[in-house]
């Protein structure tokens, strides 16, 4: 019951008939010590604010997971630049001021998504009522013809320059350049619209709307 109260309060909040001109989406992205949500932890957030065509903030938090970094490679964070940086609960309230009643992005939502709930979970946290839609399978519907829906090939295919790949605040900059291009040639579309195509948005406490 309180999950579907839960989803109820999210879409109160969000008109998903009118076009999206004004409103404000924050893509994000997770940097993690492994792949496990239950086992491993968040080590950075990475969030960038985009309203009317244009990124109008950008930040990135690292968190001090209190365990070793497992994975560095992937995302070149290794246990001696997280040293002294606060641990989740004061980074997620940072995170929560940021977003607001902003629309959430994120590419391979599932995997932001799961590690962000079973952080807050963990520290006893409230969830964020904003809905995530998946931009994977939305640039799927999107960009067809293009090869590969990574967000590095994407942003290739569609000339879109990157800056680094795999840290957070800059996927998030790529992922909202990508959006910003659809948007483009779908002036008229709704929330509703971009939602359906991306079959459905996740929550923050785990819940998941078809």
């Amino acid at each position: 019951m309180k999950k579907l109260i839960y989803i109820l309060i999210a879409l109160l909040t969000y008109n998903v008939h009118a076009d999206v001109s004004g409103r404000t989406f924050v893509a994000f992205d997770v940097e993690t010590t492994g792949f496990s949500p239950e086992e491993e932890r968040v080590i950075e957030i990475g969030a960038v604010k985009y309203c009317d065509g244009e990124i109008v903030d950008s930040t990135h938090w690292l968190i001090n997971p209190g365990c070793p970094i497992l994975n560095s490679e992937v995302h070149g964070i290794s246990d001696e630049m997280i040293i002294g940086y606060p641990g989740f609960n004061d980074t997620y309230r940072a995170f929560s001021n940021f977003v607001g009643n902003a629309v959430l992005l994120a590419h391979n939502a599932s995997f932001d998504v799961r590690f962000m709930t079973a952080e807050i979970e963990r520290n006893g946290l409230k969830p964020l009522p904003n809905p995530t839609i998946n931009t994977l399978t939305l640039f799927r519907r999107w960009f067809p013809d293009a090869p590969s829906h990574k967000l590095g090939p994407l942003a290739e295919y569609l000339k879109i320059p990157v800056a680094v790949e795999h840290r957070a605040e800059d996927d998030s900059a790529t992922l909202l350049k990508i959006f910003n291009l659809g948007l483009e040639t779908r002036p008229s579309i709704t929330l509703g619209e971009i939602t359906a195509a991306a079959n459905g948005t996740y929550y923050l406490n785990g819940t998941r709307k078809p």
